[in-house]
């Protein structure tokens, strides 16, 4: 399947979501006004109702957003609707390595980089990350054997739907020092351009 027509189908889906979220916003009240019941437990549970409808709408528009920029030589990623900004120097990334994940059928996108330059989001490799990620734990140990004077970071791109199969191209295109794990080099043959 082409990417450009996965991603077309994930925004109607997005779309579709959000006109019938804004309908039921919009309906639940005029419902209660057209029926002139103004009890309490009725103001009570469309207010419950509201609250659980807004919160759903801004959960799946931080989980949906994605943005990025490909520059020369640089990747300028923002995800999530409170736009955590990366700004990657494509010759620092040293290994990408990507994820699925157990609660949904997406995948994560995990990079190590050797420069940290002006990000405050990326953070330093710890135990707490080596942990969690094992095949990147397994990986940086022997890159780290390698270098034992660089520091590494890492950056965990989770949000963005299957925008971020397209980044993850766009990552292999544009940082060609990289080593890449077994799981990226299959994600990446998976989508035909």
């Amino acid at each position: 399947m082409d990417i450009n027509k996965a991603i077309r189908k994930q925004n109607k889906s997005y779309k579709r979501f959000m006109l019938i979220m804004c309908f039921i916003f919009f309906m639940f009240p005029a419902i209660l006004y057209l029926s002139e019941k103004y009890n309490l437990f009725l103001m009570i549970y469309l207010f419950v109702l509201e609250f659980v409808i807004l919160i759903s709408v801004f959960s799946r528009l931080d989980r949906e957003s994605l943005k990025y920029e490909c520059m020369p030589g640089k990747l300028k990623i923002t995800q999530g609707y409170f736009k955590t900004v990366y700004t990657i120097n494509c010759e620092k990334v040293v290994y990408v390595h990507t994820e699925q994940r157990e609660d949904e059928s997406g995948l994560d996108i995990v990079m190590l980089t050797n420069s940290k330059f002006r990000n405050s989001n990326i953070k330093a490799v710890d135990n707490s990350f080596l942990k969690l990620h094992a095949y990147v734990s397994h990986e940086y140990i022997r890159i780290k054997q390698l270098h034992p004077e660089n520091e590494f970071y890492y950056i965990i791109i989770s949000k963005g739907g299957l925008h971020k199969e397209k980044l993850l191209l766009d990552i292999y295109k544009s940082c060609v020092k990289a080593k890449y794990s077994t799981d990226a080099i299959d994600c990446i043959k998976k989508w035909n351009i």
